[in-house]
């Protein structure tokens, strides 16, 4: 700085020398600024980015099934509230629909549940393939999968639903002794304006259990009366 003064302040210095005496303090003092001013601004920033995508991938993590990808009970309970308050509000259809693995203990007993666990990959990667990209599936329960096609009536849902079954019938699935194929039984019913959750999942459970019933690898749909009808 001091040379930089006593430039400006003799007569006949040429302006050139003025700028390039600044042009070199700058080259000094940009490091001293950087490190004491703008690295800890962005290491600041750099911390607080990582803390959010901790976050974020935390609740992520919160809400799915680590082994099939879907989400979880939770998850897929949220989801369904969460649609079922869209649907009373603004009065548009929602329909959900419940899969079972059929004979799924007879996989685990005879093949182990390394293959059981194989299947529930398989099948979850053909639901999450299956449906829409604003429906919604999760694991409900051991074997269980839970759907929820907002936006869709009861006959919208039925070609959907069939897919699911049809493409989970082909599906093979290789385990130690060889391929193996297993079915679904799925319960399809409506949600009915002002009903409580608990008395929808009701239906949809009882949907499914007819199917099994029936002879399973179906898909049982019931509408907002109690008599069901298969496909």
């Amino acid at each position: 700085m001091s040379g930089l003064v006593r430039l400006i302040g003799q007569p006949g210095t040429s302006f050139a020398l003025v700028v390039l005496d600044a042009a070199l303090l700058s080259v000094i003092t940009a490091p001293v600024i950087y490190y004491l001013v703008r690295a800890p601004v962005r290491r600041e920033l750099e911390r607080r980015l990582e803390a959010e995508t901790r976050a974020e991938t935390m609740a992520r993590l919160a809400v799915l099934d680590p082994l099939t990808g879907t989400l979880n009970r939770r998850g897929i309970t949220v989801a369904l509230l969460e649609a079922m308050a869209y649907a009373e509000r603004y009065e548009h259809p929602l329909t959900v629909a419940l899969a079972d693995i059929d004979r799924f203990k007879r996989v685990n007993d005879r093949f182990g549940h390394e293959a059981g666990d194989r299947v529930l990959e398989g099948l979850a990667e053909i639901f999450r393939e299956t449906v829409r990209q604003n429906d919604r599936v999760g694991r409900y329960g051991g074997e269980e999968f839970l759907f929820v096609f907002p936006e869709t009536t009861l006959e919208a849902s039925r070609p959907i639903v069939e897919r699911i079954r049809a493409r989970a019938s082909e599906r093979l699935f290789h385990v130690t002794s060889g391929a193996i194929t297993v079915t679904v039984s799925i319960g399809v019913t409506e949600f009915e304006p002002s009903e409580e959750h608990g008395r929808l999942l009701s239906r949809v459970d009882q949907a499914m259990y007819k199917a099994k019933r029936r002879g399973r690898n179906l898909v049982v749909v019931t509408d907002r009366r109690p008599r069901l009808r298969a496909l």
